[in-house]
């Protein structure tokens, strides 16, 4: 009888303990056991140390802050399983996450990862909405045009592959993920299914909040793929993906800023991302929001400088 192949999941947290115990449970009741759980604290200031204990077995790594990148890093590079997924503390595993995708991988072993499905959690409710699984049909052209999977923990990874392109690219402050999706579907096309193998958290800690982050780093991450779709024969590809990265994100400020003046909560720092989103993808910006909105921002931003000058 063959042995169950190795599997690993590392657990990432920067502040977020309050969230890791309802992640570590969803790692421990896999149907198919992880070989190795591993969490890696990025410099958190909560002790999520405390909550580890509870679940024996789990190994706990402890670094200075130096970003999520580092920490996905520093966490496949411990783990020796043949298999890593990836999982951040304030999301959760589906009970056949790890099963589905292994099943996938075994058989096709020419493939550098497999992903599934997901569905949105919103934290303050409990309220979950289903997700459209978007399939990766042309394998690097599909990521070219946009991130199809969305969510990271839907992943299982060979091993040997991230260790073959050298695992995530430092220095990048968002859509590590992403890239490497890139990086790896180059070689080898994914494989993949639509069964919802986790849970995506939403709360106001999500780095994804920040419009204007995310539209930069997936800006830049694509952008390093420029001459390699040129050379492919992908350009149509790419440039949609710059078009749909800009419309995805602006759109996405858009509906923050028109709740916000729904909830009389405007803040400078959403108009600050409002102006670097404008930056970066300025004609975009300029058609995405209809008149009324955009009337209603100009009448909010001219209430809030007058405020500002009645001050003493």
């Amino acid at each position: 009888m063959c042995a169950q192949p190795s599997i690993a999941i590392v657990i990432t947290t920067y502040n977020h303990a309050h969230f890791l115990d309802a992640a570590l449970t969803s790692a421990r009741d896999q149907s198919v056991a992880a070989t190795e759980v591993i969490v890696v604290d990025d410099g958190s200031i909560d002790h999520p140390e405390h909550i580890v204990q509870r679940f024996p077995g789990v190994r706990c790594i402890r670094q200075m802050n130096a970003g999520l990148t580092a920490a996905r890093n520093t966490g496949w590079r411990a783990a020796s399983s043949e298999f890593v997924t990836f999982l951040d503390a304030d999301d959760r595993l589906r009970p056949d996450a790890l099963r589905v995708n292994l099943a996938r991988l075994l058989a096709h072993p020419e493939a550098p990862f497999a992903y599934g499905g997901y569905v949105d959690v919103h934290a303050s409710t409990g309220a979950t909405v289903p997700v459209t699984f978007r399939p990766a049909m042309d394998g690097y052209a599909s990521f070219l045009r946009e991130n199809v999977i969305g969510m990271h923990a839907t992943v299982l990874y060979r091993r040997r592959w991230l260790e073959q392109i050298g695992g995530f690219r430092n220095g990048l402050p968002a859509c590590e993920d992403y890239d490497v999706y890139l990086r790896l579907s180059r070689l080898q096309p994914p494989v993949f299914g639509p069964e919802v193998l986790a849970e995506y958290w939403h709360h106001d800690g999500n780095m994804s909040g920040d419009k204007a982050l995310m539209l930069s780093a997936a800006l830049g991450v694509l952008r390093a793929e420029a001459r390699l779709a040129a050379a492919t024969g992908q350009r149509v590809s790419y440039r949609a993906g710059l078009r749909g990265w800009k419309r995805h994100y602006v759109e996405g400020w858009w509906r923050q800023l028109a709740g916000a003046i729904h909830e009389r909560a405007v803040t400078v720092r959403l108009l600050t991302r409002g102006a670097a989103i404008a930056r970066l993808a300025p004609l975009t910006w300029l058609a995405a929001p209809p008149r009324r909105a955009a009337e209603l921002v100009v009448r909010r931003i001219r209430r809030l400088a007058r405020a500002r000058r009645r001050r003493p």
